[in-house]
């Protein structure tokens, strides 16, 4: 009892909510207005309770402890209990998310920025490994026209093939600085 009366006293705080009440508590803040039965079924179907009054108990636990308000309402002759965060709780629970949210928009900002050098390094090396290609691919060429065709079925032209693209390719590691 005398802990109920130090929640409602107090600002809003996670620590005095049980893991349960926290999500019942979120679940109703998404839902801010909507009829207490609508909002039984939701905490119901989100918990899996196949209880008919667990998703009460859930309500009345976060009234009970001055986080929400039931409020009575009269449509069309039938009376509706909707539920609401009371304002004070709201901007609490506001001070407290919203620098998370902005951190997390920050964080992004800086992944996005990152990414995007990466990609343009990405297509630095595209550029390189395609003129590193271009250039064995112009070398073979003018091996293969310079050598006569009855060379070219030979043993000793496909050994030449293999060192000239070993010699590009031991060329190319040296200038990234691989070996």
């Amino acid at each position: 009892m005398n802990e109920k009366r130090e929640i409602k006293n107090s600002n809003f705080d996670f620590n005095l909510l049980s893991s349960r009440e926290i999500q019942a508590f979120l679940i109703i803040l998404a839902s801010d207005g909507k009829e207490m039965s609508l909002l039984k079924n939701t905490i119901d179907l989100h918990f899996g309770h196949k209880s008919r009054t667990k998703g009460y108990d859930y309500i009345n636990t976060l009234c009970n402890k001055g986080l929400v308000k039931k409020k009575n309402n009269k449509e069309k002759e039938k009376k509706q209990v909707t539920i609401h965060v009371k304002k004070k709780v709201r901007l609490e629970y506001e001070k407290l998310i919203v620098p998370t949210i902005s951190d997390t928009q920050d964080v992004v900002r800086e992944l996005l920025r990152d990414n995007l050098e990466i990609m343009k390094d990405m297509e630095k090396y595209r550029e390189k490994i395609k003129k590193y290609t271009e250039t064995i691919i112009d070398a073979v060429k003018e091996l293969i026209s310079t050598t006569s065709s009855s060379n070219i079925k030979k043993k000793r032209f496909q050994k030449k093939i293999a060192d000239l693209i070993w010699k590009y390719y031991s060329d190319e590691m040296f200038e990234t600085e691989m070996f």
